[in-house]
């Protein structure tokens, strides 16, 4: 196993719950640090996020039982309807990128991914922008589920956090922050495997860009990080401001894809 795989999956599992693209993040990482070619970046990145999703499944272990087996029928419509609409807007823009990102050549791709963490980083300005004092919170609805679900779909951009433009989705729809990471947590989750069934039925499985046993310890170690810091978000992450954290980022991303303009 070669130490850049463990990295990546380190930060997959550290970022993917923060508000900044934990997808942008791996592909910089991949791209610039490892050998596997760039049409198979998208597929091996999208493979990373196996391990959050089963980290959402033990972390919520009687909810996701509960809508499995349609006992909280609000929630298991909830779901449904986002992962709808996620799919209306997700799938055609994920075959447009996977088709695409080879067009692009050398540092061209960190220009894109700094551009669009601007992106995410203006999105979760945005909530901040209201005081907290007059804002009636709410309960997630089949039309707040709809709207999110529509956004998360594009999320399948390198660099724009799924979290993120989720989150602040629901934070400016008055859902309470507790309750946006809960069901921003679930989303996630039917998001996954959606993308994995369409990877798996193309017949397009990064399976011939890695060794399969070394994407399983990636996963492992994807799982048990992702665990740690969702708990750790949970605690903290109505403190921060993590929108400054992503110009920081952002501006990274866009300097080390300067020498490609010049």
């Amino acid at each position: 196993m070669e130490p850049w795989q463990i990295i990546v999956a380190l930060i997959q599992g550290l970022v993917e719950w923060l508000p900044i693209s934990s997808e942008g993040q791996a592909i910089l990482f991949v791209y610039n640090f490892s050998a596997i070619p760039p049409e198979s970046l998208i597929g091996f990145v999208v493979w990373l996020h196996l391990g959050t999703a089963l980290a959402v499944i033990v972390r919520y272990p009687r909810t996701i039982l509960d809508v499995l087996m349609i006992k909280d029928r609000k929630l298991f419509r909830q779901l449904l309807i986002a992962t709808v609409c996620t799919a209306i807007t997700a799938i055609p823009l994920y075959i447009i990128i996977k088709n695409s990102i080879i067009l692009f050549n050398g540092e061209i791709i960190n220009i894109l991914v700094g551009v669009l963490l601007l992106v995410t980083a203006f999105v979760l300005y945005l909530p901040t922008r209201t005081s907290e004092e007059r804002i009636e919170y709410t309960e997630p609805t089949d039309r707040i589920a709809a709207a999110t679900g529509f956004i998360q779909g594009f999320s399948v951009f390198p660099g724009l956090s799924r979290s993120g433009v989720t989150v602040s989705a629901l934070l400016m729809q008055k859902v309470d922050k507790e309750t946006a990471l809960r069901f921003s947590f679930l989303m996630s989750v039917p998001a996954v495997l959606g993308i994995l069934a369409i990877e798996l039925l193309n017949g397009d499985t990064i399976m011939t860009a890695i060794n399969p046993l070394d994407l399983l310890v990636i996963e492992i170690i994807v799982f048990i990080v992702g665990l740690a810091s969702m708990e750790f978000l949970l605690r903290v992450a109505r403190k921060v401001e993590f929108w400054k954290l992503c110009v920081i980022l952002a501006v990274i991303a866009i300097l080390f894809g300067i020498p490609a303009l010049l």
